[in-house]
């Protein structure tokens, strides 16, 4: 992925918030720290470079540690080096007060890393610590970032992309990247034409809410009412919660559960399709609501959320798609044959003769035709 590729290596290679990178560069470590900002600004990214430029070692402690944190935060590394010790996302911490009495005895530098920095959870653990926030970015610095990573993976992208891109993803750095590399998926050029695959992205916000109720919470009735009024298909919210599962819920046992709930609710949109009943939604949404808060267990991942892939890929082949269809439509009149059986069919077949120069793309576009996109589409 594009944003482990091109995460920075130094605390100056950090975009849009300079003087919090220098001023945490410059501190002195007698009291641990907490670095808050929205979402994507950089703090995982800031608090990484500063280990390697510094020469910490960083060792990060999360639910799976926690019991060990102590032992860890009071211990030098093994080859004598200071340790930074990271808690990222610390207001999704289970054990909070545990925290609280790790910050009081570290004989390390210690930082926490947290989005929500109005959490109540964060009281005590904000009376021990130094502030360092950090400020959604400028759309100019996105842009500029976007513009660096085009021009390394040889991609000719228009500004007027970049400039939309950054835009629409808030001072999200992390968003940003992987809309450009959704986008360049395949492509050495990327236009304003092709923007259409990034469709319905201003509403992830809303569906990251719904998704964090239904994986983070236990009241099965608020999990299932947290998609009532989202402007996303119930279909669309089925595959958000099938490419996230994995990576938030733990065991296999509560997984094999999820899923079995998720494929009870396809059965229901499949019924829907079929006989055009849409009484049946009221299962489909309980099922891979209710039912996977249910079954995911007590002990979860706080992994971040991923568009689901399949979308992307219909977005990415979605001129295809229509090109197929078009040339299947004007063969099938002309060759007797329905447009499913001639896109399927006789497309594979011309495109083996044209390549073998037993026929010419030209005639063919002629013969059927066809305008010239779907003639170089017909030639490979």
């Amino acid at each position: 992925m594009w944003t482990e590729k091109y995460k920075p290596l130094l605390t100056g290679d950090v975009l849009g918030n300079p003087k919090v990178a220098e001023d945490l560069k410059k501190y002195g470590w007698k009291a641990p720290a907490i670095l808050y900002g929205p979402p994507g600004c950089g703090k995982t990214a800031l608090a990484q470079a500063l280990a390697k430029e510094s020469g910490y070692d960083l060792v990060e402690i999360n639910d799976d540690n926690i019991k060990n944190g102590k032992t860890i935060a009071e211990s030098g590394s093994l080859f004598g080096n200071k340790k930074l010790i990271v808690f990222d996302n610390v207001d999704n911490i289970d054990d909070i007060g545990e925290v609280a009495e790790i910050l009081r005895i570290t004989k390390n530098p210690t930082l926490l890393i947290s989005s929500d920095f109005e959490s109540k959870r964060l009281a005590t653990a904000k009376k021990l610590c130094e502030k360092f926030q950090m400020r959604r970015p400028s759309s100019i610095s996105v842009a500029k970032l976007l513009e660096i990573i085009a021009a390394r993976e040889g991609i000719f992208a228009d500004k007027e992309v970049l400039k939309d891109i950054s835009e629409k993803s808030e001072g999200d750095f992390r968003a940003a990247v992987n809309d450009l590399e959704t986008l360049a998926g395949g492509r050495k050029k990327i236009v304003k034409e092709d923007l259409g695959v990034l469709e319905g992205r201003d509403r992830v916000s809303d569906i990251y809410k719904a998704l964090s109720t239904i994986f983070l919470k236990k009241d099965l009735q608020e999990s299932i009412r947290s998609t009532y009024d989202l402007d996303e298909q119930p279909q669309n919210v089925l595959l958000w919660i099938d490419e996230n599962l994995p990576s938030v819920v733990r065991g296999p046992e509560e997984i094999r559960r999820c899923y079995d709930y998720l494929s009870r609710a396809d059965v229901f949109f499949g019924r829907i399709t079929n006989r055009q009943y849409w009484g049946y939604l009221r299962y489909a949404g309980a099922l891979m609501t209710g039912g996977v808060t249910a079954s995911k267990g007590d002990k979860i991942n706080f992994a971040r959320y991923q568009f689901p892939f399949y979308i992307i890929r219909m977005g990415q082949t979605k001129k295809e798609r229509n090109l197929k269809k078009s040339i299947g439509l004007k063969m099938g009149s002309r060759l007797h044959c329905s447009s499913k059986e001639a896109a399927n069919a006789f497309i594979p077949l011309y495109r083996t003769l044209i390549k073998a120069k037993k026929i010419d793309s030209m005639q063919i576009g002629e013969e059927f035709k066809l305008e010239k996109e779907e003639i170089e589409y017909l030639a490979g």
